[in-house]
């Protein structure tokens, strides 16, 4: 399932690192993360058996030599027949007839073959084989070529934040999809992510999972903690009941790991006592990154995966997943930043003596505040109020503003739209459909782009009424906050196979078809129609300015691996963009073992800008047929009746805006 990558003479012989067992073990952060994963096997306690396996055959399976080893069992390199390709057999270590150790071992084997996802390292067969006399179970997985630990991968390939995030988006959904089953991994780390040569990740391990028929709880059946400390969340140290919740703060410690090297908290050396009291009480330490465009959207997505109370998080993975890819083309984010009974929350974990003293005081503040207001006490008190900000609007937009965020420098007791004014070209722009959501310091002008859809010099500015917004003592605004932006020309065009629109794009079809599949679920797609050839279809999108920035969404897939037989060794989908037709640029690129989706978001601004013209062209080869439905294995533009949502998205945008000033922020909207 995973090959390191060191030297030939060095490949007998395991590095110290991979034989250090991957679980709670290393002294820091850092080097959990660049470990190599032993697949949660545990120490080495016996090696006498290491070579009992190779050069054997397991049915078509010939073993060729160790991967990794532990005290559950081992991890082999071999080489299948038919199909021909190179897998990972994890073979379980003799136990003595220990019930408990192969009841986990069978659990494993079934619940990875219950997962059919590209992001997941699947399973493709199981079986039995006789060593010293004794009946051992095995099973066959995906081999991950070249594959190393998520944070090491990325650092080696020297990966900006924004492709690092469009991984880790890619990664959610992987563990979104075990979630929709009722499956929690329990253990995700960057141990437990591997990236293979290509660049794809492939989510390993989940040995410790717990399924929807399981009790939930945080402990084995031995009373020991499950999970690495580094990465459990509040609930997980006290031993509760978990949930797909739980992952989503894995998750988040995870992403604070990608883009800033650093874990949310610093418990390196401390004891597992200490480790959950930290994580039980501890504020942790802001996401931040120099990127202005993304900076304030990724603090909002930590905080809200790293939540304490699991309600307060995302649901599931594949609600993260949204979120990441919403602020990677500027859409809103579903999450909000915590407010302040949340942080609230945390002074009281962290001062539970002075709560309860503090108590009686609030109470007494609170009856004085009503005798002053029922005493008929001025709603507007004199002094400075407080101020407020809006962040500077994206210099580079292809669809019009949806949102934007208020900040106050203290909390407010209400902000209404009769606080702001909108202007277009020097002129008033009624605000009809737009809305002012939050509380106290945060607040959120929403549906701006129903008024700022139409070309132009916009400018919105929070002025206040003589009585709001006051702050919590009664202080008017002190004064505007505004904003301003050009909205260019642009163009959205969005279609999926379900009508005819996407027809009248087409500049070509060659060796491919449009087809409904009659085996699973009736979906629609393009796929090839001549066997190990490509065939390719090419669509021509036009706009009526000079395009300045584009996006781009448009689906390949690769059916490859964890699919039932038969299996397609030379499937291949890839997705390109062009200017004029003549010059190409690869979007991405999926192929068997390294299949799955790839469907954008894609910034193609830079590949266009100038031309009036985008062209998009798919590329597919399928080598074998699925029994009735033909070479289904390589496809374009997926159109599911149960999603709806997947569909060609294409919004373009003309000249230039105005650049926002070098030191000011994007907006989130």
């Amino acid at each position: 399932m995973h090959h390191e990558r060191r030297p030939a003479a060095a490949e007998e012989t395991p590095s110290p690192v991979a034989d250090r067992p991957n679980g709670d073990t290393a002294p820091t952060h850092a080097e959990l993360s660049q470990q190599s994963t032993d697949f949660g096997l545990g120490p080495d306690r016996d090696a006498s058996q290491t070579t009992a396996l190779l050069g054997r055959d397991l049915g078509e399976f010939r073993i060729d030599r160790l991967l990794a080893q532990g005290g559950m069992g081992r991890v082999y390199l071999a080489r299948q027949r038919s199909p021909d390709r190179l897998v990972a057999v994890k073979v379980m270590r003799p136990t003595g007839g220990s019930p408990v150790a192969g009841q986990r071992f069978q659990r494993e084997a079934e619940l990875l073959g219950r997962l059919q996802h590209p992001g997941i390292a699947q399973v493709f067969t199981a079986g039995s084989t006789l060593i010293d006399g004794e009946a051992t179970p095995y099973f066959v997985m995906e081999y991950v070529a070249g594959g190393e630990p998520l944070v090491l991968a990325c650092d080696r390939a020297g990966l900006r934040p924004r492709p690092r995030l469009a991984m880790f988006a890619d990664i959610c959904a992987a563990v979104g999809s075990a979630h929709s089953l009722g499956i929690v991994h329990r253990d995700l780390k960057p141990a437990n992510i591997l990236v293979d040569a290509a660049g794809h990740p492939k989510v390993i391990d989940f040995g410790v999972a717990r399924l929807p028929e399981d009790d939930g709880g945080g402990f084995t059946e031995t009373g020991v903690f499950v999970g690495t400390r580094q990465y459990m969340s509040p609930e997980q140290c006290d031993g509760g009941l978990v949930d797909p919740r739980t992952d989503v703060y894995a998750l988040g410690v995870i992403l604070h790991e990608l883009l800033t090297g650093q874990l949310p908290y610093d418990v390196a050396g401390r004891s597992l006592t200490e480790t959950a009291r930290v994580v039980r009480e501890e504020i942790p330490r802001r996401l931040s990154i120099p990127d202005r465009r993304l900076g304030p959207g990724l603090e909002t997505i930590a905080a809200t995966c790293l939540a304490k109370r699991p309600a307060d998080r995302y649901a599931d993975a594949r609600d993260l997943a949204d979120d990441i890819r919403r602020l990677l083309v500027d859409l809103p984010l579903r999450a909000r930043r915590p407010g302040v009974l949340a942080v609230c929350r945390a002074w009281a974990r962290r001062h539970r003596a002075v709560v309860a003293a503090g108590v009686a005081a609030v109470v007494t503040a609170a009856g004085l505040s009503l005798a002053f207001l029922a005493a008929g006490r001025p709603s507007v008190t004199p002094g400075r109020g407080p101020t407020a900000s809006i962040p500077n609007i994206a210099s580079t937009r292809s669809t019009p503003l949806q949102w934007v965020s208020v900040d106050f420098s203290e909390p407010v007791q209400a902000v209404s739209l009769a606080d702001f004014r909108l202007m277009r070209d020097g002129q008033p722009v009624p605000l009809d459909g737009v809305e002012v959501v939050g509380r106290r310091e945060r607040w959120e002008v929403r549906g701006l782009d129903r008024v700022t859809a139409t070309e132009g010099r916009y400018q919105l500015e929070l002025i206040g009424t003589p009585t709001s917004p006051l702050d919590l003592s009664g202080r008017r605004l002190a004064a505007p906050a505004r904003i301003d932006w050009q909205m260019p020309p642009y163009q959205v065009i969005s279609f999926n196979l379900f009508d005819d629109d996407w027809q009248r794009h087409v500049v070509s079809m060659t060796d491919v078809e449009c087809y409904t599949e009659r085996s699973a679920g009736a979906a629609t797609f393009i796929r090839p129609t001549v066997l190990g050839q490509e065939g390719s279809i090419v669509l021509r999108f036009t706009a009526p300015f000079a395009i300045r920035a584009a996006n781009l969404s448009a689906g390949v897939a690769v059916w490859t691996t964890g699919d039932p037989f038969p299996y397609d060794p030379g499937a291949r989908a890839a997705l390109d963009v062009s200017p004029d037709g003549e010059r190409w640029t690869n979007l991405v690129t999926r192929e068997a073992n390294r299949g799955g989706f790839g469907g954008g978001p894609f910034e193609i601004g830079e590949h266009v800008a100038g031309s009036r013209e985008i062209w998009v062209r798919a590329r597919l080869t399928g080598t074998r047929e699925w029994p009735g439905d033909g070479p289904i294995y390589a496809q374009f533009l997926r159109s599911d009746p149960e999603h709806p949502e997947y569909r060609l998205r294409l919004s373009m945008s003309g000249p230039s805006p105005v650049q926002p000033p070098p030191d000011a922020a994007p907006a989130d909207g």
